[in-house]
């Protein structure tokens, strides 16, 4: 008799489970056609003003907070990573360990082959920031953000024009240590510190600055690559 009561509390439990699980999943169907549905009235009406709103009030739905809570929607973050845009080239990078963001601001962005790979450039178009910064967060919490500024991006780019080395691009060549292979047979470069204007966790919203951040480094060194470079 007991057997059977007890079979009896596990199939009303299951059932009870089940039903939880299918009010669970309507919730979600229900959030996820409400979303297209105002994803689509904000693409007819192109506004980036309702895009902007429409994501800082994702950002507060508690039910969700798991997936879109992060400070990076913050004024003083943004401001942080492109103020005086219009001298400067700014990318961003993610990582995972607070150890490595640290590292980079000591020593340096290390990156194989092309700097774009992980680097992402950045401008002060807060929509087109939001939607870089969303394809890239899960791949860490924490921001790093390197800035160039324009006469040293120019400069470069300039010298290589006239070397006439058309296979490398300025940031190959703002490194003062030489390049080296890694495991994959790729090259690896690493822009110096000075570059690194400091970095971000987006998700507590801390900003951490470079003190020796500098975006008009200019190395003697980054000459000499080019030399290197247009002898080989």
């Amino acid at each position: 008799m007991s057997v059977q009561i007890a079979g009896v509390i596990i199939i009303i439990a299951l059932f009870g489970y089940i039903i939880f699980l299918h009010v669970q999943l309507t919730r979600k169907n229900i959030f996820i056609e409400s979303t297209v549905k105002r994803l689509s009235g904000i693409e007819k009406s192109r506004s980036m003003d309702e895009m902007i709103a429409f994501l800082s009030e994702l950002q507060i739905l508690t039910q969700y907070r798991s997936f879109f809570s992060d400070k990076f929607l913050d004024d003083n973050k943004i401001n942080f990573i492109v103020e005086n845009e219009k001298d400067f080239k700014t990318f961003i990078h993610y990582t995972k360990e607070v150890a490595d963001a640290k590292s980079i601001l000591q020593n340096g962005f290390m990156f194989a082959e092309s700097f774009y790979r992980t680097a992402l450039p950045v401008s002060n178009d807060k929509l087109d920031l939001l939607i870089k910064h969303n394809s890239r967060k899960f791949f860490g919490e924490y921001l790093i953000i390197i800035t160039i500024s324009n006469d040293i991006v120019n400069f470069y780019s300039m010298e290589l024009e006239k070397a006439g080395v058309k296979t490398y691009s300025f940031e190959n060549v703002l490194t003062e240590t030489p390049p080296a292979q890694n495991e994959n047979s790729d090259m690896v470069y690493k822009l110096p510190f000075q570059f690194v204007k400091g970095y971000i966790n987006h998700i507590t919203g801390e900003i951490y600055k470079n003190p020796t951040f500098d975006p008009f480094y200019n190395s003697p060194a980054f000459m000499k690559n080019i030399n290197l470079l247009k002898n080989n």
